[in-house]
């Protein structure tokens, strides 16, 4: 699906592909199982107060979301920088596979899941790919200024949050008292029906979030990718040595940064006065995060090590299209699906961590089977016959 010049940096590429999607299925299933009021603000839960789910939280919150969507941005970036350094008709068309991507994505967003990604990053990279030929210092200034501006609007807001004081409960902040969360989560156990109309509205509303408030972020961690990609990131350019110093130096700030914020808004009962210095480290750590376990798994690629994982991964990421929307909409129908038979709201936060895990295994499985067989995912093949016009084999 996605011509690379070298095949070295493809598989390391790939690699991170599929690890994204297995970090999104993480940091993303709360968003599925439960209201988007007690998967924003734990709180609203009735058993949050649960140790184990404090705990689950905490790890969802401090080691994937945000850090495996902004690293899919990222390697959007590198690969929409791929395709504009390989010749048509196996790369170039960035316009007519964005497209295409942006139309997916809006279906999957409105009759499916809200919190779709498709859509938006389509948008962005659209905006992105006009990058792809700028100059590296170009690249990375633009790129990492667009990041900060992103942050410092984030944190902007939170210390705007924050003036309203503690007297402000979240709850009322956010707009969804207890009885309006009951009754929003009455509407999602009725069924796929029942609960379409909150999630176009829910749909309507984090894409204008994403676009208004994170787009400039979006966009900005794309042209970093293109200018990791340039600067072999993802292949032979970087030494062992290379991704060791990097990687630990990011994954020793991030680490205790992402961990203090999420443990700091835990022990504050998310209280409004917190929210600015909470978010600002969350965010700091977050990015640090994103290039830290890129550049680990980087290493382990490079030095042959946990073989069997890395080609597990880089397989998956091959259908990474496929693995994406596959597990949304089985997780759409087990959650939401048949009136009476969901398990919305019921499966506490622990059972939701050892869900998402059981899931990442059986994806990895199934594409550990697919890929050996056959040469594109489902979903890709159809989006590549859309882009192409012209039949496209799907057997190896």
């Amino acid at each position: 699906m996605i011509p690379w010049p070298t095949s070295d940096s493809r598989h390391g590429y790939e690699t991170l592909l599929g690890l994204s999607l297995c970090g999104l299925v993480i940091a993303s299933i709360q968003s599925y199982a439960l209201a988007w009021p007690v998967s924003v603000l734990p709180t609203l839960g009735s058993d949050f107060h649960q140790p184990v789910n404090q705990i689950a939280w905490w790890v969802i919150d401090t080691l994937f979301s945000p850090v495996f969507a902004i690293l899919l941005a990222v390697l959007t970036g590198a690969w929409l920088g791929a395709l504009d350094q390989v010749s048509a008709p196996a790369g170039g068309q960035q316009w007519g596979r964005l497209g295409w991507l942006l139309l997916l994505g809006l279906v999957h967003a409105y009759l499916f899941w809200f919190g779709d990604l498709l859509a938006v990053y389509a948008i962005a990279g659209m905006i992105a790919a006009a990058g792809a030929r700028l100059r590296l210092v170009t690249q990375i200034g633009l790129g990492g200024g667009l990041v900060v501006m992103t942050v410092l609007v984030l944190a902007g807001g939170a210390a705007l949050g924050g003036l309203t004081g503690d007297t402000v409960t979240p709850e009322t902040a956010l707009g969804f008292p207890p009885e309006r969360v009951a009754a929003l989560t009455e509407t999602y156990r009725s069924g796929f029906l029942a609960r379409w109309p909150a999630n176009m509205g829910f749909a309507v509303m984090q894409e204008l979030i994403l676009i208004v408030f994170l787009g400039g972020g979006i966009i900005g961690a794309m042209l970093l990718g293109m200018a990791a990609w340039r600067t072999g990131f993802f292949g032979p350019d970087w030494s062992m040595q290379d991704y060791v110093m990097s990687g630990m130096v990011a994954l020793g700030i991030g680490l205790p940064l992402s961990g203090w914020a999420s443990l700091q808004a835990l022990s504050t009962g998310f209280a409004p006065s917190g929210l600015f210095a909470t978010s600002l480290a969350g965010m700091a750590g977050s990015l640090c995060l994103v290039f830290g376990i890129p550049a680990m798994v980087l290493l382990a690629c490079k030095a042959g090590v946990l073989r069997p994982a890395t080609e597990a991964l880089a397989r998956l990421g091959q259908v990474w299209l496929s693995g994406y929307l596959g597990v949304s909409i089985l997780l759409v129908f087990l959650f939401s699906g048949l009136p009476g038979l969901t398990l919305f709201g019921l499966v506490p936060r622990w059972g939701l961590l050892v869900m998402a895990l059981g899931l990442n295994a059986g994806l990895l499985a199934a594409a550990w089977f697919w890929v050996p067989r056959f040469r594109l995912g489902p979903v890709e093949w159809v989006w590549m016959i859309l882009v192409s016009r012209r039949r496209q084999s799907l057997r190896r």
